[in-house]
């Protein structure tokens, strides 16, 4: 049976966390289940227990299981090789430490996307520290991260793959040239992502660069903060260890009940 979602995920040395990822996909395997999905894992020639974790998950399962191999050449070469390689109609983006929350309302959104000729779902995500058991989210807010945004698999053939030029602006790149074509917004609490500045995402050189590529290339998309101020922030985080302004700006709004606490378990 063709899939009607491929949800695609990308691995190199986190078998910890590809675990834990593949255990949040098993508390969702009804709904997944009646989709159908399939799942397209790309590791990129891990030296750790990733390639195990992964097929020891494919083998019980009981879902459509693509495992791929490709060397380490960073993650937008690894996310175009996933759905490259996808069958499905939709695609769903979570790497290796996210977490799948809550897939019951997958179906009716891709259906009601499907009536009303949208090419992108946006969900809620929440966001948590890492080894918590408990994350924060604010219901409303719709955050640019790939992991809430599902998309049909033919906006790669009408806005391209993900720029392999850049090493963690590529997604919010291909977000804004997909927007476009048609977005629904669901008010469903899909995914949850880690925040820590040991993400490549927030890494400040990785951004710096990134940022200095799009600007020679002619291509740019919204920060939300002026990139100075951005790059400031994310070195002195760095410094400290923790993610101070995410956690700040959430702390704030959980006072003012804006942001809620909710279960990753």
């Amino acid at each position: 049976m063709t899939p009607t979602l491929s949800i695609c995920i990308v691995v190199r040395n986190a078998a910890r966390d590809l675990a834990l990822t593949l255990a949040s996909l098993d508390r969702q395997l009804v709904w997944l289940s009646r989709l159908p999905a399939e799942v397209v894992v790309v590791d990129g020639d891990s030296g750790d227990a990733s390639p195990r974790v992964a097929t020891d998950w494919a083998g019980r399962c009981g879902l459509s299981v693509r495992l791929l191999r490709q060397p380490p050449r960073g993650i937008y070469p690894a996310m175009n090789h996933a759905w490259i390689r996808a069958q499905g109609e939709w695609l769903l983006f979570i790497n290796a430490g996210d977490l799948l929350l809550d897939a019951s309302s997958l179906a009716a959104a891709l259906a009601a996307a499907n009536a009303s000729n949208h090419s992108s779902i946006q969900f809620e995500a929440a966001v948590f520290l890492p080894g918590a058991s408990r994350g924060l989210w604010i219901p409303g807010r719709y955050p640019a991260c790939h992991q809430a945004l599902v998309y049909r698999r033919h906006l790669h053939r009408l806005c391209g793959p993900y720029d392999e030029r850049l090493s963690i602006c590529a997604d919010r790149l291909f977000d804004e040239q997909i927007r476009p074509h048609g977005r629904l917004l669901h008010p469903n609490l899909l995914s949850a992502t880690q925040v820590s500045p040991a993400n490549a995402s927030r890494d400040p050189g990785r951004l710096r660069r990134d940022l200095t590529t799009m600007r020679d290339l002619g291509l740019s998309f919204t920060l939300g903060s002026p990139p100075w101020l951005t790059l400031l922030v994310l070195r002195v985080e760095h410094w400290l260890g923790i993610s101070v302004s995410v956690w700040l700006r959430l702390g704030l709004l959980q006072l003012l009940g804006s942001a809620r606490q909710v279960s990753l378990g």
